[in-house]
């Protein structure tokens, strides 16, 4: 019996890892159209059309180090559970862009840092891959090099040409299947992100652009036309790649 049942999980572990193998790849056909992208997980929260209230009092203006700090939510969440909480609540979140990706939902990642200072936290914030969300995906598409179409069979991290200072403003959102078991606000294997998120974000605005400079093996960002901060990060880069020699 025993050698019966170790068989039978043997075999349906193959057929989903079979499955999972021959799954097609995604493709992004535009900023806004995908094919064969495929999401479940809590998935009308993730897509939720709410616009943002008229009253801007009723949107609670916070930083990436802000969101990072909150404890994490009172009631168990699991992978079907609606919205609760504080996820029913609207927030601007102001940051810098430091990384955009696609994932096999389809969605556009986008992760923010505190625009200024050097307190610790970065928080995804998510656009979903549909018409409703197609000015968004198009404006954040155009900060990376990105050429349509294109195939993924896994997340795929954008390269950025800008790293602009953004709001942006949409509902909290507690990511179940990246939060670690104890429900604390860090993500399980990147610690330095916060489980919380902005999910769907229904609105952008580019406070400040930033530009992608490179000298040598080093990288930085700055404002165009920004004078004494691009003397500045041209002087640290090349102490930087100095030292490094």
């Amino acid at each position: 019996m025993m050698q019966a049942t170790t068989f039978t999980i043997a075999a349906v572990a193959f057929l989903c890892s079979a499955a999972a193998a021959t799954s097609p790849p995604v493709t992004f056909e535009s900023p806004c159209e995908c094919r064969d992208n495929h999401g479940e997980h809590r998935w009308a929260v993730k897509n939720d059309p709410s616009t943002p209230p008229l009253d801007a009092n009723a949107i609670q203006a916070v930083t990436p180090s802000d969101v990072f700090s909150w404890p994490g939510p009172e009631e168990h969440l699991t992978q079907s559970s609606e919205r609760t909480g504080i996820e029913n609540n609207w927030f601007s979140l102001t940051g810098r862009v430091v990384a955009v990706k696609v994932e096999m939902d389809g969605d556009l990642h986008l992760a923010l840092q505190d625009a200024t200072g050097d307190k610790a936290g970065i928080v995804v914030c998510e656009i979903p891959a549909k018409q409703q969300w197609c000015s968004i995906r198009e404006t954040v598409f155009s900060w990376t090099t990105t050429r349509f179409p294109f195939h993924t069979s896994s997340d795929r991290k954008l390269k950025l040409i800008e790293a602009p200072i953004i709001t942006v403003t949409g509902k909290a959102y507690w990511d179940v299947g990246h939060a670690p078991k104890d429900q604390s606000n860090r993500r399980s294997h990147l610690p330095g992100y916060a489980a919380w998120e902005i999910h769907p974000v229904m609105k952008i605005v580019v406070n400040g652009p930033s530009l992608l400079c490179r000298i040598g093996p080093v990288a930085f960002f700055m404002k165009p036309f920004d004078d004494e901060k691009f003397i500045a990060a041209v002087r640290d880069a090349l102490n930087q790649s100095l030292s490094r020699k």
